[in-house]
């Protein structure tokens, strides 16, 4: 597509909430972006356009990082996709998804709503009072492009950065002084031996995320309202997972959690 980039993105935001709604793919070769703006851009679209973002209720978002040096990725998530799982029969079968990845995380809940001005006062690793729950989570990975991950990364940062639903274990106390560079994760898949190790977490800590996130999600000037959701990134990741899967994201000391696709 060979329109401006405003245009360009605002058309392939409102193709990807199309795709979403339909449960259809879109062709990689048929759209490009020029950066990392233009991406979020279309992204931003799509959210708005699907109600994700929607004030004076709950938000679920996913933010990220390879490290504290590098620049954060984030993206506001579908809310019909999020789900409390209290077993393989109590919202743990996402079979009538489509979804061909898994990855262990840790998501946290706001305990209060935010405004941008208490979001601006936050820095890098400051949860401050806001935070008040945690709990062991596995994001599903999905895409609404025909080469799946082996679509452009832009394109793939458009659409909701290959989310594709959220799976969040039972709420525990978020303990922000907890040494997450020491817990041990692990992600089994199926039968096979475990992902496992001590720590992988790219940012050593989830509460890293909550300053961005926060800044991100009232930067138009919205108060985000207590009970929204932030998932904080990869611990272990596992791809080309057939339907029908089962998988457990395991952390010492702080509980599992078991879902299939």
């Amino acid at each position: 597509m060979n329109a401006d980039s405003p245009s360009r993105s605002e058309a392939l935001g409102r193709a990807l909430a199309d795709a979403w709604t339909q449960g259809q793919v879109l062709n990689e070769r048929d759209w490009s972006l020029p950066d990392e703006a233009a991406a979020y851009a279309a992204q931003d679209v799509l959210a708005r356009s699907l109600q994700w973002t929607a004030p004076g209720r709950p938000q679920y978002w996913k933010c990220g990082g390879g490290s504290r040096s590098a620049p954060l990725g984030q993206s506001p998530l579908a809310p019909l996709g999020v789900r409390e799982v209290r077993g393989l029969r109590n919202g743990g079968d996402f079979g009538d998804l489509r979804l061909f990845g898994a990855e262990a995380e840790i998501a946290l809940r706001l305990g209060r709503d935010v405004t941008p001005a208490m979001a601006a006062g936050l820095a890098p690793g400051d949860t401050g009072d806001l935070i008040d729950a945690m709990c062991v989570a596995v994001e599903w990975i999905s895409s609404r492009w025909a080469g799946g991950m082996k679509a452009d990364p832009l394109l793939r940062l458009a659409d909701a950065q290959s989310h594709g639903a959220l799976a969040l274990g039972a709420w525990q106390r978020w303990d922000p002084s907890h040494d997450w560079r020491q817990q041990p994760c692990e992600l089994q898949i199926g039968d096979a031996a475990p992902l496992a190790g001590l720590g992988g977490h790219g940012l050593d800590d989830p509460g890293w995320t909550v300053a961005h996130w926060l800044k991100v999600a009232t930067r138009n000037g919205q108060t985000l309202s207590a009970g929204s959701v932030v998932t904080t990134g990869a611990w272990r990741v596992a791809l080309d997972l057939p339907a029908g899967t089962t998988v457990t994201a395991r952390y010492e000391g702080l509980g599992s959690l078991t879902v299939r696709n």
